[in-house]
């Protein structure tokens, strides 16, 4: 059975005459009589009663008219959504997002993109940047928003965002209220940290120019997230670098302080596996544009 015979009995069953059935389907009458008769001899049943005056459905006709409507309406739906998925019009994109990407400039990106593509179902995961590597690489995400280095060759990545490096401290200590600060300041300092297993690299560049200054301040406390970080600091277990815009929210306890000059910015790209040919995944990728510089 095929989707033409469906729409041929639907015709017929709709017009209850072969001639005008006929005609809708733009086929020759002697044609459509035999097809409907191949139908029925597939199914073994007669769908229709037959007299020189007239033509009608049997029961059996009936029952079978409500299932091929709805037969030829999900071929319809899937015919439709196949042209849409071509455009990436719908579909799924599984975004893994590490914490301080979620920021008001990204909530822009993603509500430009839900308005410009609302068939396009988002599912966001807070996800470090080691682990949206390692789920991009087994297929479990579609991209990325992470810290640099992304050195396999089999992703790809794009710049979109940077953020200057500033100092988050507890509020009430020596740095919180110094009018300007140096490299020599942090030795002896103790540091919170994101565990090494789910940071990528980002303290290197504090912890050469504290080296390079004769600072040297020790890792005291290790946290598993962002947040954590912050509110162990607040807490008064000890100080860290970390972004402008995350110090963009305040929170009790915590003093964010710049940094000495020397250190570049932390950047964001947006990562995907290379050959990934979704066109959803493409026209998410165009809605970054140009890279965003934050202050």
């Amino acid at each position: 059975m095929e989707l033409r015979h469906l729409r041929y009995f639907t015709a017929l069953a709709e017009t209850l005459n072969f001639r005008r059935a006929a005609e809708n389907l733009r086929l020759a009458q002697p044609s459509l009589s035999t097809q409907v008769k191949a139908l029925e001899d597939e199914l073994g049943v007669r769908l229709f009663e037959r007299t020189t005056r007239a033509v009608s459905l049997t029961h059996a006709g009936r029952v079978f008219l409500d299932e091929a409507r709805a037969v030829l309406a999900a071929a319809a739906q899937a015919e439709q959504r196949a042209r849409q998925a071509e455009h990436g019009l719908v579909g799924t994109l599984r975004l893994g997002v590490i914490a301080p990407a979620a920021n008001a400039w990204l909530a822009g990106v993603l509500r430009k993109f839900r308005q410009q593509f609302p068939g396009v179902q988002l599912s966001l995961f807070d996800l470090t940047s080691p682990e949206q590597l390692q789920r991009l690489r087994a297929r479990e995400l579609d991209a990325g928003l992470l810290r640099p280095p992304v050195s396999f060759p089999e992703l790809e990545y794009q710049f979109v965002e940077e953020s200057p490096q500033v100092l988050a401290v507890p509020a009430g200590h020596r740095l919180a209220t110094k009018r300007v600060l140096t490299w020599a300041d942090f030795n002896g300092e103790p540091l919170v940290m994101v565990h090494p297993s789910k940071q990528h690299a980002y303290y290197d560049a504090f912890l050469t120019a504290c080296a390079a200054a004769g600072a040297k301040p020790y890792p005291a406390q290790y946290a598993n997230d962002i947040q954590t970080k912050l509110w162990l600091i607040s807490a008064g277990f000890g100080i860290a670098p970390t972004t402008a815009t995350l110090a963009r929210v305040k929170r009790p306890g915590l003093v964010f302080r710049t940094l000495p000059p020397g250190l570049p910015p932390v950047q964001t790209v947006l990562v995907w596996r290379r050959g990934d040919d979704s066109p959803a995944l493409a026209n998410f990728r165009r809605g970054f544009g140009h890279p965003v510089k934050m202050s």
